[in-house]
């Protein structure tokens, strides 16, 4: 209790040193423990389900057209799994989907997930109040739900009742019987409820490819003697399904081959990557930390050689001095770990709201004990250093009294431990200050992206019709052009339509195309495109680049021409050297599909979906992401010939078009539009509700948003090493000045310059910087690769990002040096010489 009280004395008569090293420190600390906080509950824990280890997605890829994975599986090879596959203790099936739910409460337009009742126990998780599905309720028995919990709270209050309350669902009455734990989130955070995926109707091998398995390895299986067992599975197919067209497209021509991979690496993506990129960008800013704290208590060292001196003088034991080193130390330490975990834990809060939808299991980032236990350990371990530095020369109080009060310098060990500390400074700003650089091109390079179509004043929501309201394609399409007559009357609209699937939405229907008289050599030979369903004024209304021909019509809507636009992509890779206007395609199908007629005058064909017109071409758009590599090829086709309730995507002409996303462009901001919209959908059918309402502005950013919030962090984290590494040059210089304040005198009493004293000082500080400089740059060099994936249109050694990049920390570094130097140069000799 002793030492704790002189060392708070002590500290509070520095009270200058001790709030530098408290604020240094719990930036430090708190950076690192927000980002570990991420990366550990994002990348580092297991998913929150019974030995999540042995989940695994159960992916497709067909190699002959270089699709290696991401097609998902149909019903045929689900059950072809279910009854043969010795590797797999249990699996399921799921494929998300829109769903409206009208009740007391209004509508609600939610995303879903269609699934089989296996789900639960493949996942090991139960329902945390009522029920989960059963096998008979999932093949033909009266229609069930089970709710998220976030869904139950938000608009059920959390009440008990809604068990057995019925809703409408798509229309049809539906029985609440569950609701999930907190922590289920499958496939996503966005699901807000599952029900039964009716697919005992489906016959032989079943398309399109538009589920998605799951499922949990045996003990002992691996991935690799998973995925030999399927693909052994799929080639046995043809004898499972003899002459299914599906089969013999697929498996025959296709080559289609199992993808199967652990489903956390799956869940994830690129983003692990991402988040172990700015961990480590922010433990070099803990790394610019602890050198600003270590030179601060090197230097404190130095000036408290007297002090300690008088104490050993006066009968002080050397543990007992020891013991007030330590002491000082950790309740620096401490001050600036609490801090830090305050600064942690706004920091988490700000990442969790403002965080891209990019990054999955956001949901689950906290501060936990596993976290704050690791901020400890490193302020723990911070303290145990500091305390030890006044060591690091020997012995404290090793010079006698006497030699404690001549002017001395410090020992040549404890100056070169603080410039290393400063080079090592210089080197980090240096690395960070390249990458993030290198970021900021990339973001400029991506928001310079030519979308293709104009982002501006346009509204865009999406509307389900429920099936059981609008049966037929013909119905679903008479629905969609009354609310777009409706919507294109309200003052200020300039144009309005409608799509399956707008550009960085990824919600179109890919198959591959046969261009009319050409002959192919195989499925390999067939490009492949995304088929989109829109109405009339799609081109005008989204703004698209009109390169040739014309767009499509509300005549070619209502008179189901088989006209279609095209993308250029779709023209280069299709027609390199032809002229496409006038061409005919169509999609590839199985020769025996057929759909049903809407009884409504709607064509019909036999055998095969009819040849399709090339009457436009535009630019293109970006699909998936802005930075694709290549351009996707795109088919704009007429919402009257494309698929719908009676006519599902398994016919292969495109997608179903119950679901559209809207486009309303006007002169007025967009966004003000929307109780406008809303009254005019009403007028329609109050029963609708709209989803994900936002301006194409808004889409355009969020293609962008993960890049963005990359190089925000990692800016910032910059910005923050920079001024560490500043604050920390400037007081290395500032108090080596202080301590040959005599020597400067002595030189400027014997004819020296003040511009050969400032020369002096900047001069040693400068070898330092440069050395500094030059470990900067050859690890920006040896890690580029680690940044490479994060970039677009930028090399990892672009030399212009590394000559602005050492040019301004050259520059900041001498500048730092300057300062006292230019303090020194103006000392007067006389008061020079008697500050000793």
């Amino acid at each position: 209790m002793s030492d704790l009280r002189l060392a708070l004395r002590s500290l509070l008569r520095n009270s200058g040193f001790s709030a530098v090293v408290v604020l240094t420190l719990a930036l430090g600390i708190g950076a690192t423990t927000a980002v570990f906080a991420v990366v550990r509950s994002v990348v580092m824990n297991p998913l929150p389900y019974y030995e999540s280890d042995r989940l695994v997605t159960l992916e497709h890829g067909i190699s002959r057209i270089n699709v290696p994975s991401g097609i998902g599986m149909t019903v045929g090879l689900y059950r072809q799994y279910t009854r043969r596959a010795r590797s797999l203790e249990s699996l399921a099936l799921y494929s998300t989907a829109e769903a409206t739910v009208v009740d007391a409460r209004g509508p609600e337009h939610l995303q879903a997930v269609r699934t089989t009742e296996s789900l639960p126990s493949v996942l090991g998780v139960a329902p945390e109040l009522g029920r989960w599905f059963t096998t008979e309720e999932a093949d033909a028995g009266p229609r069930v739900v089970v709710l998220s919990h976030r869904l139950w709270i938000q608009r059920y209050s959390g009440d008990p009742a809604i068990l057995g309350e019925t809703v409408a669902l798509d229309g049809e009455t539906t029985e609440v019987i569950g609701v999930m734990p907190a922590s289920f989130a499958f496939p996503d955070a966005r699901a807000q409820l599952w029900y039964p995926d009716r697919i005992a109707t489906i016959t032989g091998f079943g398309l399109p490819f538009g589920r998605i398995g799951v499922a949990r390895l045996r003990p002992g299986a691996t991935i690799t003697t998973a995925r030999a067992e399927l693909n052994g599975l799929i080639d046995d197919l043809p004898n499972v399904y003899p002459g299914d067209a599906g089969v013999l497209g697929n498996i025959g021509q296709g080559g289609l081959r199992s993808a199967v991979a652990p489903l956390k690496e799956v869940m994830l993506g690129d983003v692990g990557r991402t988040l172990w990129i700015l961990f480590i960008a922010v433990a070099m800013v803990l790394a610019v930390a602890c050198a600003n704290v270590a030179n601060l208590f090197l230097a404190r060292a130095e000036s408290r050689q007297r002090d300690v001196a008088v104490r050993r003088a006066l009968g002080a034991r050397l543990s007992r001095l020891v013991r007030l080193f330590v002491t000082e130390s950790v309740l620096v330490s401490l001050a600036g770990g609490l801090l830090g975990l305050v600064v942690a834990y706004g920091a988490v809060n700000t990442v969790v709201s403002l965080g891209p939808a990019t990054i999955p299991r956001l949901h689950e980032v906290r501060i936990d004990l596993v976290t704050a236990a690791m901020a400890m350990a490193i302020t723990v371990i911070f303290a145990l250093i500091f305390g030890s530095l006044p060591l690091a020369g020997g012995a404290p109080g090793r010079h006698s009294l006497r030699e404690s009060t001549q002017p001395h310098t410090a020992s040549v060990s404890r100056l070169r431990a603080r410039h290393a500390l400063m080079a090592v400074q210089v080197a980090l700003a240096l690395v960070l200050l390249m990458a993030s650089g290198l970021l900021v091109r990339s973001f400029l390079g991506l928001r310079a992206v030519d979308p293709g179509f104009d982002s501006s004043s346009a509204l865009t929501f999406r509307i389900a019709l429920p099936t059981r309201a609008y049966p037929t394609r013909r119905s679903a399409t008479a629905g969609h052009h009354a609310i777009l007559d409706r919507l294109a009357a309200l003052p200020g609209v300039t144009a309005v339509s409608a799509s399956t699937g707008l550009p960085l939405a990824e919600r179109c229907f890919g198959n591959s195309v046969i261009v009319r008289g050409r002959a192919t050599n195989g499925a390999s030979s067939r490009p492949v495109a995304q088929l989109c369903a829109v109405a009339g004024g799609y081109v005008e209304a989204m703004g698209l680049r009109l390169l040739r021909g014309r767009g499509i019509t509300r005549d070619d809507v209502e008179r189901d021409e088989p006209n279609v636009v095209v993308s250029q992509a779709f023209v280069s890779r299709v027609f390199p050297n032809e002229d496409p206007l006038g061409a005919h395609i169509r999609s590839n199908a199985p020769p025996t599909s057929s759909p049903r007629s809407d009884g409504a005058g709607g064509f019909t064909w036999d055998g095969a979906p009819p040849w399709l017109t090339i009457v436009g071409i535009v630019a293109d758009t970006p699909f998936r992401a802005l930075a694709e590599v290549s351009p996707v090829p795109v088919v704009y086709m007429p919402m009257s010939i494309a698929g719908g309730p009676d006519i599902p995507t398994i016919a292969m002409l495109g997608p179903g078009v119950s679901t559209m996303t809207y486009i309303v462009r006007s002169s007025t901001p967009p966004l003000r539009l929307a109780p406008s919209v809303r009254n005019a959908i009403d007028d329609v059918d109050r029963t609708l509700a709209t989803t994900d309402v936002e301006t194409l502005e808004q889409i355009l950013d969020r293609g962008s948003a993960q890049t963005a919030f990359t190089m925000l962090l990692l800016t910032i984290a910059t910005c923050v090493t920079i001024a560490l590494g500043l604050v920390g040059i400037y007081g290395v210089i500032s108090y080596v000045v202080a301590q040959r304040t005599r020597e400067i005198g002595l030189r400027m009493a014997l004819g020296a310059e003040p511009g050969s004293i400032a020369r002096l000082i900047v001069g040693g500080a400068g070898t330092v910087v440069f050395v500094g400089i030059a470990l900067g740059i050859a690890l920006s060099l040896s890690g580029g690769r680690a940044i490479e994936s994060q970039l677009y249109g930028v090399s990892p050694r672009d030399p212009s990002t590394f000559g602005a990049a050492t040019l301004t920390v050259l520059v900041m570094a001498l500048l730092a040096c300057w300062l006292p130097a230019r303090r020194a140069a103006r000392l007067s000799p006389l008061e020079a010489l008697r500050t000793e």
